[in-house]
């Protein structure tokens, strides 16, 4: 896609279409031959994500693997639910800002615990979990069941970033999209 991992890639559908072939090797159990240790030697001094990928913490929600992305391609914000604070949007602003990044995904998953706990208003949380619940709800109100609940709190999330006055000044395109773990797919919403 690009000479090196420090080349930027400012063109959005360009690094759509890197995820988007990252994820077929990925589900095709082809994955691109790596060098780990000359891409951290190559990295060591800066990096140039052309993506920036926000996703859940759920543990089997790794997007350098999902995507079959090298060290320094994308830039990675996790948290449970995969929403959009004060805290992601700012490391958002300093990823277009600072790093060049021309596209974010918002990355919601199958069997989301946070959206499904949220979807279910779940009682008796501790309160910070009780928090992270309250920050999907609003997105999530009226789903039927937990892939809706999923999709429409990743397309809530994607409002939400567009909304941002840095990211929108930028033009930066944002994308949701739909994580299955049993067959490794990622499905893009928009």
């Amino acid at each position: 896609m690009r000479e090196t991992l420090l080349t930027p890639v400012t063109d959005a559908n360009l690094a759509l279409q890197a995820l988007k072939d990252g994820n077929k090797r990925f589900v095709e159990g082809k994955p691109s031959v790596k060098d780990d240790v000359a891409d951290r030697k190559a990295t060591a001094g800066g990096q140039k994500p052309y993506a920036i990928i926000l996703t859940c913490a759920d543990s089997r929600c790794s997007p350098e693997i999902y995507f079959d992305q090298r060290i320094g391609e994308i830039f990675v914000l996790r948290n449970a639910g995969n929403f959009a604070t004060d805290v992601e949007l700012g490391s958002m602003e300093f990823a277009t800002l600072v790093l060049g990044a021309p596209l974010v995904v918002v990355v919601g998953h199958a069997g989301c615990g946070a959206v499904d706990n949220a979807l279910k208003n779940t009682p008796g949380l501790p309160p910070a979990l009780a928090g992270v619940l309250d920050n999907i709800k609003p997105g999530i109100a009226g789903s039927a069941d937990l892939r809706t609940a999923t999709d429409a709190n990743a397309k809530k999330v994607v409002e939400t970033v567009k909304a941002n006055k840095a990211i929108k000044d930028q033009g930066i395109k944002v994308v949701a999209a739909y994580y299955d773990f049993e067959t490794g797919v990622v499905s893009f919403l928009d």
